[in-house]
């Protein structure tokens, strides 16, 4: 009798434990959140650039990979390559239960917005007889072909051209490219030298205070009280500015007022002076544009 109980008992025990490490297997397999072991790089990546997948999870033997765009993938490792540029989110599902998600950026592959960037001509609408006057190309072109409809002919072949007109009238600049089939068109308006013009704008003081300054350093005149008043009012302590000295020679701002301390020796006119005002903060100059003659 004693054994019988004794026996009953071992089976209870043993149907318990079956029933605790089944219950366990069940909350193992089914309610707890398996951590899924996915990777996929790079998150940033320029348009044509595949991103590479793969899945390390422990037990997984199903994979779906969603791509954000309707496109999927069922293998545990793999590229893929976005057809068009956006913001996606990547979403893997492990054997039907487990999820991941991972967001990937697709962006315009540098050199195809240049592809659209169209050729434009950056110059005022108008400007005095005798008045040296910017004109700049801007765009991904390397060749220049500038017509200011004063002469009939080709005028120069710089991407920045300075210009001035001996006739008032009103003319159509052409500019011409190798990536424009027809010119880009400009109509700029010259007045009479003699007429009142009481549109002066704040480059055109700049450009006179900047040049009467290059002449006093010309002119053997104190060089760093000169040199630093130009530097700290209108280039922002940037000594690197550009100098583009009568449309051919450049120097850095330091170096060009240097050169004209000692080789000006009183016989250097400085006759304009133009700023290129940087657009972005409407402050510094990042180019001045000297015209000069050098009286022997």
């Amino acid at each position: 009798m004693e054994s019988k109980i004794f026996n009953d008992r071992i089976y209870v025990v043993i149907g318990v434990i079956a029933v605790c490490i089944g219950l366990a297997f069940f909350v193992r397999t089914y309610l707890t959140t398996r951590e899924v072991k996915a990777s996929v790089s790079p998150s940033d990546i320029e348009a044509g650039i595949p991103v590479v997948f793969a899945d390390s999870t422990k037990g997984a033997d199903e994979w779906l990979w969603e791509f954000g765009n309707g496109d999927t993938s069922s293998v545990q490792k793999g590229m893929y390559t976005y057809p068009e540029t956006g913001r996606y989110q990547i979403r893997l599902t492990v054997n039907g239960r487990f999820e991941k998600k991972f967001i990937v950026n697709v962006r315009v592959k540098k050199g195809d917005d240049i592809q659209n960037e169209l050729v434009k001509i950056v110059a005022p609408p108008s400007g005095i007889q005798g008045e040296y006057i910017v004109f700049r190309g801007v765009g991904p072109s390397k060749e220049w072909r500038w017509e200011f409809g004063e002469t009939g002919a080709i005028d120069a072949r710089e991407q920045t051209v300075i210009y001035k007109y001996d006739v008032p009238g009103r003319y159509e600049v052409r500019l011409s490219t190798e990536d424009t089939k027809y010119p880009v068109r400009h109509t700029i308006v010259i007045d009479p030298q003699y007429m009142e013009n009481d549109t002066t704008d704040v480059a055109t003081l700049i450009g006179n205070d900047i040049k009467e300054k290059l002449q006093a350093i010309a002119n053997r005149k104190p060089f760093n009280t000169n040199y630093n008043y130009i530097l700290s009012n209108y280039l922002c302590k940037n000594s690197n500015v550009v100098v583009i000295v009568n449309n051919t020679k450049k120097n850095d701002f330091y170096s060009y007022c240097q050169g004209l301390r000692l080789t000006g020796k009183g016989k250097t006119s400085i006759e304009n002076v133009l700023v290129d005002i940087d657009p972005e903060t409407g402050e510094c100059i990042q180019r001045l544009i000297v015209i000069q003659s050098d009286n022997e």
